[in-house]
């Protein structure tokens, strides 16, 4: 590749500085440019500003926020806004115009600028894009357009981009004129922030409203819900419900004490009053006995139980409220029975007075009883009742509970939303752009050495693919890179007339001529190395240059006075029995005539046969123009193969008797890929050398050539590269 790209240095050095010369030439009226430049703070990796809660910085977040910023900016409406400023700048009059409008572009009257003007300024008030559905857009673009402010090239000319790393976005401008790249810079500053706070009002506002009636709307709905749980509470007296449950419990129990109390009392009473009848009976011998049987029974039903109450856990409160009953009965009726004389000590009337006293006690306890066991039953009854209403009231404060949490949700949001409203407009411009004292660098250099160094890349990216796409046998690497089949030698390519040879090697200071002549010279060694007699000359296709190296090895063999014939076997293309003859008396190898004894298949003895072949080779032989070589030719225009022309024939008793009086026999074959001839007539031969045309490139057939010529094994002599460029040669 190195030594294409040094044969061809003239193309890829002289491009290069053409290509310069025109960007040279190009630059040579170019306009100065002017930048000025301005920054917007954004603050959105920036928490100086008053939030109602904590934020924290993110950094993925940030990022976000920036291209959508800088993809907002690259919109189409900022522009339009710098468009109108600058047209304003011109048609108001007031300062010194930057541009003049092309008169071929610009025809108008003082009543058309005045109604552009203001059209163009209530857009710009109103901050509304330029479009083919804008009023006047015919008019307004065509003064955008004679004062060189239309869209693609303002846009052109302004470059919006992040500085790295920061919180600033950079703003530059480019124009003619300094003054003009300053307005243009501030202007869209200007008007960019003028129009992000005009739609973030907007969109934050509309949220900040509704969040505001949700807020409003919530709070009414817990009003409600707190207003229905203090009436509940109210109409059922429920101020303090685990107060109230707990009081209510004490009742209960004091309540339940109280009517065992009156039963205890009850009881004594009956059995006193059983006393003084049996005293007034006069059974008190009867009674005794009586008494202390049910002294028994009492006690044995306290004990049962009371094993009960113990093996149970001690928490029946039933059962130990009839232990303490059953007790307080053997109390009174061991009292009873310790203080019953066995005679009455009491008159009569005494005893019915105690009976008497007895009636009234006990029919107070009883009614004391009843009482109490109502209000029992009362309060019993009240604790149904406050359950379900417990449980009601308790519905009802998750309802209050809920709605307290909606409302505190809604002004968590309500409160972001103003937040994020405070927030929002923290676009700012921190510097003002100020026109530029100095130009912008041409960037000539620059270019010229960009021009000259494309044009030198393009040159070599062109020759390596050609050279990557030309897939010819042009040098001797690539062919044996491709063909992989030893060389013995290569032959470079000459204008010669009529195959004449020795008007080359007669030239001198020539120096194709002289390459020429050394390769042929290499070739004859090579050849000569071989130790063969019989060579057969053939190749892959037609016209790579069989019959110039026939001639031409014949020639160069001929120098060092080696007798060389040359049997013309190509019988379908016989241009070595045109040009080689030397007279105009020629036999061909087809003339039947001729056979006697060698052509024919003869009965003769081996003696006679062979006297018979030397004379007839003797005869088909012919000299040729060039000394000590001969030729033996065809008729030429055959259509058969020579395995059919020489059937019959002893053909290799005639190569035997030409190799008695030649040094070396050249037979040339017809093309591998077209006839078979190569193929047949290669057991009369020692070695055989295929041609190759270097303009030639390998297809599928040829493979499968090349493959035949590698499976000769001793017989393949080589292969000759013809017809390379000199140049090719050389490198």
């Amino acid at each position: 590749m190195l030594k294409v790209m040094w044969r061809k240095k003239w193309l890829w050095i002289i491009t290069p500085i053409l290509a310069s010369g025109a960007a040279f030439l190009f630059t040579l009226n170019q306009v100065q440019k002017y930048r000025a430049s301005t920054q917007l703070s954004t603050g959105f990796t920036m928490n100086d500003q008053v939030h109602l809660k904590e934020e924290w910085f993110n950094p993925r977040d940030a990022d976000i926020k920036f291209n959508n910023l800088l993809s907002s900016m690259n919109a189409g409406a900022p522009t339009n806004f710098v468009q109108y400023r600058l047209l304003l700048h011109e048609l108001e009059g007031k300062e010194e115009p930057f541009h003049q409008p092309d008169p071929e572009k610009l025809q108008t009257d003082s009543e058309e600028i005045k109604y552009v003007k203001d059209l163009v300024t209530g857009m710009l008030n109103d901050l509304k894009p330029l479009s083919t559905s804008s009023p006047g857009y015919p008019v307004i673009r065509k003064f955008l357009m004679a004062y060189n402010y239309d869209y693609l090239v303002v846009r052109a000319n302004l470059n919006i981009y992040r500085i790295p790393n920061t919180d600033f976005i950079q703003v530059d401008y480019v124009s003619d004129s300094p003054h003009l790249s300053a307005l243009a810079a501030n202007a869209f500053c200007e008007e960019f922030i003028r129009l992000s706070k005009s739609l973030t009002t907007e969109r934050a506002g509309e949220s900040v409203d509704f969040l505001n009636n949700l807020v409003i709307q919530k709070k009414s709905d817990l009003d409600d819900k707190m207003e229905t749980q203090r009436l509940f509470k109210t109409g059922n007296n429920l101020f303090n419900v685990e107060k109230e449950g707990e009081n209510k419990l004490v009742q209960l129990s004091d309540l339940e004490k109280q009517r065992d109390e009156i039963r205890s009392s009850l009881q004594r009473v009956e059995l006193t009053r059983g006393n003084l009848n049996r005293q007034l009976n006069g059974i008190a011998g009867t009674t005794g006995v009586l008494d202390n049987q049910k002294i028994i029974e009492l006690r044995n039903t306290i004990n049962n139980l009371n094993d009960r109450y113990i093996t149970g856990g001690q928490q029946d409160n039933a059962l130990k409220d009839s232990i303490s009953f059953l007790r307080e009965q053997l109390r009174i009726q061991t009292a009873g029975t310790g203080s019953s004389p066995t005679t009455p000590t009491l008159t009569k009337a005494e005893i019915q007075d105690k009976l008497n006293d007895l009636e009234v006690e006990y029919q107070v306890a009883r009614t004391n009883l009843i009482t109490v066991e109502a209000k029992i039953t009362s309060l019993q009854y009240s604790f149904s009742g406050y359950a379900s209403k417990e449980a009601k009231l308790e519905a009802i404060q998750k309802d209050v509970d809920l709605a307290s949490e909606e409302y505190l949700a809604a002004v968590a949001k309500f409160n972001e939303a103003k937040n994020r409203l405070l927030a929002s407009n923290t676009l700012r411009q921190t510097s003002a752009a100020f026109p530029p004292h100095d130009p912008l660098s041409s960037k000539r250099l620059i270019i010229v050495g960009l021009a000259g160094f494309s044009s030198f890349s393009i040159c070599i990216f062109i020759i390596a693919l050609f050279e990557f796409l030309d897939q010819s046998l042009r040098s001797v690497d690539k062919f044996s890179s491709i063909v992989n089949l030893s060389l013995i030698g290569s032959i470079i390519r000459l204008n010669i007339n009529n195959f004449n040879i020795p008007q080359i090697f007669n030239q001198t200071g020539n120096e194709s001529g002289e390459l020429f002549k050394s390769i042929l010279r290499k070739i004859r060694h090579e050849v000569v190395s071989l130790n063969s007699q019989v060579f057969l000359i053939t190749s892959l296709r037609k016209n790579e240059g069989k019959t110039f190296t026939i001639i031409a090895l014949s020639y160069i063999l001929s120098l060092v006075n080696k007798r060389v014939l040359i049997v013309d076997t190509n019988f379908r293309n016989n241009i070595l029995s045109q040009v080689l003859p030397k007279g105009s008396k020629v036999k061909s190898i087809e003339d039947r005539q001729l056979v006697a004894g060698l052509l024919t298949s003869s009965k003769q003895g081996k003696a006679d046969v062979e006297s018979d072949d030397k004379e007839m080779a003797y005869e088909l032989i012919t000299p040729t123009i060039y000394k000590n070589v001969f030729v033996v030719t065809n008729a030429g225009g055959g259509i058969a193969s020579p395995a059919e022309i020489l059937s019959g024939r002893n053909f290799a008793n005639l190569i035997e008797g030409f190799k008695a009086n030649f040094d070396y026999i050249i037979l040339e074959g017809g093309a591998l890929n077209d006839y078979a001839d190569t193929k047949e007539l290669v057991q009369y031969v020692d070695k055989v050398i295929t041609i190759f045309s270097a303009q030639s490139t390998v297809s599928q057939q040829d493979r499968e050539s090349i493959q035949y010529i590698k499976s000769l094994g001793n017989k393949f002599g080589g292969c000759v590269l013809n017809k390379i460029d000199p140049k090719d040669y050389k490198s």
